[in-house]
């Protein structure tokens, strides 16, 4: 789960040393004994801005960033970054710019504003490359590593976190090995190859032997075995997770140390004793949600609720499965922890057949959003890289060619004061121009920011909707229902408070049947809930079919499907069969906005080793030779070429359109 990951490495960073992700190795250990840590942090910032700036007020702002990064009050941090870069800019102090420039990326990743902590990381990462001594560039690095793993591009983190390894390695800094030996196993994890990733924790391992001095040692040693025990039960051994951390790992001492770790750890345990059917493992997952709770750590309560609801999903007990499945909901995606939110609607998909559809296309929606907008970061991060290099490259032409301007000067002094006041606006044009584009930069990533905003709060409220829905249909079918049943059977029961003779009885007995009949009932409805969305042909189908309805609530199309009762749509794979409803979908679309045709039918054939889909229309069609591909043309096939599928269009003007599909079965 990797969101269980990025914990483990928010936990690393939370230790004691959490700021030498982003503090020089030398000057982390070192503080000025004109500051006050205690109480007159903030009084310093201004008192410090009244003094001429040099490389001993500089050292002041620094040692403020790193007490700020310490007690984690990040605006106050921005604040005196912000300060830091621009007076060493005054003073071209490549030190001090480094410091500020990475913690602003500090401040940056602790909100998950990715796009800017890249781009401030990127720019400490230029200047300190250009330095001798290469100040701060080992977490740099890393950090850049793990902007790589969030956003799934676990090749390019294990190549930057090797970077920073040969680094640590010649500096012979054990603290920083042991962190590149975690980014690069997180990464190897993130790709699947798992025997590779024991490798490197078992390398962190050995190097946290000689940490035994540090005050953490117990939590990193720990972290890391919890590394092996949660990539042994991604590998389905639980036994053997159970083993390790028993026999490795004291919790009672954790759960002193570090109350997260220990959940972590405990969650481990408990997960895997219940994948080997001991049902007490509940207890445990109760326990690490109270801590969760606590602690106020959102990441602990959501996988607990999540254990909670797969355990009470396997004990047929759907009430309690939804109490925890909709509450860590609402919570997941409030948060934005969308890897928790994909795994809950997955679950609420099982645990409520009746309202499958519902929480499939929620999930359909959010799982093709999330995968959208991880290329669009991934892109920025190129074009970040890009444009950082290409300004650079501006700035040394502009530099050279200044030089020779120089030369020239002093060559043909004859020129005098006119080519002198060519030079200068000249340059001076430039200088608007590459600032000019600077800001057209910094427009653009906040435009970016702002519709990623807005998408989710449209998809926030749509939510929000849907579930007032669900609400009151859940709260009318038990009220006219069961509720109704209940009342009833109460009244005539009552009498047994007045008269007990023998005719009485018998005729109540006849209501007490009826309450069996009423058991039979939310039986067979807690059985229905149970069922997944995919787990029988009439689902999916029922889904198509729900495309037709919405179409015909505004237009008079008449609709015909015919589907071959020998395809087992329940065994088919869940991607091929959402690519499926994707590519169906915006085939409809296009014939109720551009048809105008009076009938259309869709056709599923099961072949020998293909399932082949017919989608026709009596519309206009269109001359396909003439018009270019929209975008939506363009999803089907690319939606098809994911699966390895075939696609085909026929069309003509006046003649209808065809859509064939061949999907590998």
């Amino acid at each position: 789960m990797k969101i269980f990951l990025l914990s483990c490495l928010i936990i690393i960073t939370s230790c004691n040393r959490k700021n030498d992700h982003f503090l020089d190795e030398k000057t982390a250990s070192k503080s000025d004994p004109t500051v006050d840590v205690k109480d007159s942090n903030d009084k310093l910032i201004f008192e410090l801005k009244d003094k001429k700036y040099d490389t001993l007020i500089r050292n002041q702002y620094s040692q403020l960033t790193d007490v700020y990064l310490a007690k984690q009050e990040f605006t106050k941090l921005k604040i005196v970054s912000d300060i830091l870069i621009e007076k060493s800019t005054t003073i071209n102090d490549t030190f001090g710019i480094v410091k500020g420039k990475t913690c602003l990326g500090g401040y940056y990743l602790n909100y998950a504003i990715n796009d800017s902590a890249f781009y401030y990381f990127n720019e400490a990462e230029k200047l300190s490359k250009k330095t001798k001594r290469k100040p701060f560039l080992i977490s740099i690095l890393n950090n850049k590593a793990t902007l790589y793993w969030y956003v799934k591009d676990y090749k390019e983190s294990e190549k930057i976190g090797i970077e920073a390894l040969k680094l640590a390695t010649e500096k012979k800094d054990n603290i920083h090995i042991y962190g590149c030996y975690l980014t690069i196993a997180n990464a190897l994890n993130g790709m699947n190859n798992n025997e590779k990733a024991l490798k490197y924790y078992e390398k962190a391992l050995a190097i946290v032997e000689s940490l035994k001095s540090d005050p953490q040692y117990l939590v990193f040693k720990a972290q890391i075995d919890n590394y092996i025990a949660s990539t042994f039960r991604k590998q389905n051994q639980y036994q053997k997770v159970i083993n390790y951390i028993t026999e490795y790992v004291d919790l009672n001492q954790i759960k002193r140390e570090n109350s997260s770790l220990y959940c972590y750890l405990l969650d481990n345990i408990a997960y895997s004793k219940f994948k080997l059917g001991d049902t007490s493992s509940y207890k445990q997952f109760y326990e690490t949600l109270k801590i969760g709770k606590e602690i106020k750590n959102i990441s602990i309560e959501l996988t607990s609720k999540i254990y909670l609801a797969e355990f009470y999903l396997s004990q047929k007990d759907t009430v309690k499965a939804n109490f925890y499945l909709k509450e860590g909901y609402t919570q997941a995606h409030k948060n934005k922890i969308f890897e928790d939110e994909l795994k809950l609607l997955q679950l609420l998909i099982q645990a409520n057949a009746n309202n499958s559809s519902y929480y499939s296309q929620k999930y359909i929606s959010l799982n093709d959003s999330l995968q959208i907008v991880e290329r669009s970061v991934r892109d920025k991060f190129a074009r970040i890289e890009f444009e950082t290099d290409e300004i650079i490259k501006q700035k040394k032409i502009i530099e050279e060619e200044k030089n020779t301007l120089l030369i020239r000067l002093i060559l043909i002094s004859g020129f005098g004061l006119l080519t002198i006041m060519l030079i200068v606006l000249w340059y001076k044009n430039q200088s608007q121009k590459a600032k000019t584009k600077q800001l057209l930069l910094e427009q653009e990533h906040q435009k970016d920011r702002e519709e990623i905003y807005q998408l989710m709060l449209a998809q926030q409220q749509k939510i929000e909707e849907g579930k007032q829905i669900e609400k009151r249909r859940i709260s009318q079918e038990l009220h006219d229902g069961v509720m109704g049943k209940l009342s009833s059977i109460r009244m005539n029961l009552y009498v047994l408070n007045k008269r007990t003779d023998p005719d009485t009885i018998a005729r109540c007995i006849e209501y007490i049947k009826e309450i069996q009949n009423i058991e039979k009932e939310i039986r067979t409805i807690s059985h229905d809930l149970n069922k997944n969305l995919f787990s029988e042909n009439v689902n999916f189908i029922t889904i198509v079919e729900n495309l037709f309805h919405s179409i015909r609530s505004h237009s008079d199309i008449n609709f015909k499907m015919k589907v071959d009762e020998r395809i087992e749509w329940n065994v088919i794979n869940n991607d091929i069969k959402i690519n499926i409803y994707r590519i169906i979908q915006e085939a409809l679309q296009n014939i109720d906005k551009y048809s105008k045709a009076s009938n259309v039918s869709i056709e599923m054939t099961k072949k020998e080793e293909t399932i082949e889909i017919k989608i026709e229309d009596d519309g206009i069609g269109f001359n396909a030779e003439n018009q270019r591909s929209g975008i939506g043309l363009k999803n089907m096939k690319s939606r098809m070429e994911e699966i390895n599928g075939h696609f085909q269009l026929i069309t003509k003007p006046n003649k209808g359109t065809k859509i064939n599909l061949l999907i590998p079965n």
